[in-house]
């Protein structure tokens, strides 16, 4: 019983600090420029809390809307979308590890000279002052030179939580050992080859970040903010906090410095909104259980292979399930009558149906924090970037299984719909992650509120911040210090071994003189 009340006054309290709020409205500055629509849906329930508690909120983006309301101005980045069109018709092509990420450097080079040169930026650095900034901190490291000129803090927001550079940059301790790299599509568990090869991934990305992204950054920087001397290594250390989409029942615990918050998940509402009246009928007149299959924003399932598709629809048309399929063509030829097509679907307000009870997914992070949320198990078929991460975490968890859409056969797809539909273990496991997840003193969006106005309250916070924020990583892993200390040992052992060559040579020698006396 004591346990529950001191743990009831913390939410408590955290609750009362949250409804203080911030003496004063701010004037914030928020840049979420890439065009990929999931980070923005991330983003947006957040920024829009922070224009209803009062804050004046500046937003670039590549998706502007005509009914923000009041406190809310976007500030459009429409080059965005053909630069990550040109992105997706080359991400699915066979790349080493280093041309795969200079091939993303690319991107993050395009969408940040995008927003650079874009006039009305250029209008807003000339003409405007804010309070705070708030960025989508991923590899768009020129950005930071928006802290300075405006002499004011920055928040950074990780869509997909935080890895090696995201930890260099906040100086957080990285755990290699059990933390993998987002390329290896590895779990924590992992063997002695797989830590091994985890280890060369990140260290390679690390040496990519510093020797091929950074420069490039960095002439962006001198073309676009030649007022600002500070260079992008050192301004990049700059960030007071760090909102992570990210929660630990859904991957693993790990150790992390006071200005890493994680907030997984903080784009669900709190309320679940009444479905369209065609949506409801299907569910309400369904004498079946229900599957729910999307692809996410970035994937279309219209571009699908034809024979993919066809497959698609002879394994639904098997089931004794109905299908709600997120496809955006009007027309899906051989479509079974128990599929139901549309190009949008509330997706939260599905996953929270008692009648779904299986959702196929590539496995986005948005997507699986969804899933886990209502409690609903994933047949995950991933494509790309942190797909594969995200369902290998599922399915080690036990709430999920992963196809391989490359060499996924007919009966392949059929015999694992019907083991989740049929074995009770995966919603069960579903639904006790979901119960972690959601046994916390505060609501993640309660919880990026609290610290994005705790941040504006402490003047950039600077107290949170980890003296290794300011230290490289061979400095802050003590590398440097061992370094020594493990030359230093093989220098005395180095000494020790040529006086006893010298003792033993002096020693032969004088014996070969007495034995020549003799």
């Amino acid at each position: 019983m004591k346990f529950r009340y001191n743990f009831q006054g913390l939410g408590l309290s955290l609750i009362i600090l949250h409804l203080i709020g911030v003496s004063e409205n701010a004037k914030i500055l928020a840049i979420f420029p890439f065009p990929g629509p999931s980070q923005y849906i991330l983003v947006k329930p957040y920024l829009k809390t922070l224009a209803d508690r009062g804050h004046e909120m500046t937003v670039i983006n590549a998706y502007p809307s005509n009914d923000n309301g009041k406190n809310y101005r976007d500030i459009p980045v429409m080059e965005a979308h053909e630069i990550q069109k040109d992105y997706m018709a080359g991400a699915v092509l066979e790349r080493n590890l280093w041309s795969g990420l200079t091939f993303t450097s690319d991107l993050f080079y395009n969408v940040t000279r995008a927003v650079l040169r874009n006039p009305q930026v250029q209008d807003l650095i000339a003409k405007e002052t804010f309070d705070l900034a708030i960025i989508e901190a991923v590899n768009t490291d020129a950005l930071y030179s928006l802290g300075p000129h405006f002499g004011v803090p920055i928040i950074g927001v990780s869509s997909f939580g935080n890895d090696i550079i995201i930890d260099d940059v906040m100086g957080n301790p990285t755990s290699l050992a059990y933390s993998p790299s987002m390329n290896t599509g590895f779990t924590h568990q992992m063997s002695y080859t797989e830590r091994l090869q985890n280890v060369v991934v990140q260290m390679l990305e690390l040496l990519h970040n510093r020797c091929i992204h950074l420069p490039r950054q960095q002439n962006l920087l001198n073309s676009y903010m030649p007022h600002i001397s500070e260079s992008v290594e050192s301004m990049r250390t700059n960030i007071s906090l760090y909102l992570l989409n990210q929660h630990f029942s859904l991957s693993h615990a790990k150790p992390q410095v006071p200005n890493m918050i994680e907030v997984g998940g903080f784009q669900i509402p709190s309320q679940i909104k009444p479905l369209p009246k065609e949506i409801r009928s299907i569910i309400d007149h369904s004498p079946n259980d229900i599957i729910y299959f999307s692809m996410g924003s970035n994937v279309k399932s219209k571009d699908f292979p034809s024979q993919i598709l066809q497959m698609f629809n002879k394994v639904f048309s098997q089931l004794p399930y109905t299908v709600l399929w997120k496809f955006e063509n009007p027309e899906l030829p051989g479509k079974p009558s128990n599929v139901h097509i549309n190009p949008w679907f509330p997706q939260t307000d599905i996953l929270a149906e008692e009648k779904v009870k299986l959702f196929i997914s590539h496995g986005g992070l948005l997507s699986t924090f969804e899933a886990v949320h209502y409690g609903k198990p994933i047949l995950g078929l991933p494509i790309f970037f942190d797909q594969n991460l995200n369902v290998n975490n599922a399915k080690e968890k036990g709430f999920a299984l992963r196809l391989n859409v490359d060499t996924l056969t007919e009966q392949q797809f059929k015999n694992s719909i019907l083991e989740m539909m049929e074995n009770a273990r995966y919603s069960v496991k579903a639904k006790e992650i979901s119960k972690r997840y959601h046994d916390q003193p505060v609501k993640p969006m309660d919880l990026a509120i609290y610290w994005t106005e705790y941040v504006l309250r402490h003047n950039g916070a600077l107290h949170l911040r980890s003296p290794a924020q300011k230290m490289n990583f061979l400095k802050s892993n003590s590398i440097d210090t061992i370094g020594i200390l493990v030359l230093s040992v093989l220098f005395v052992l180095y000494l020790g071994v040529k006086i006893l060559c010298k003792i033993c040579k002096l020693l032969c020698a004088g014996r070969a003189k007495k034995e020549k006396m003799n």
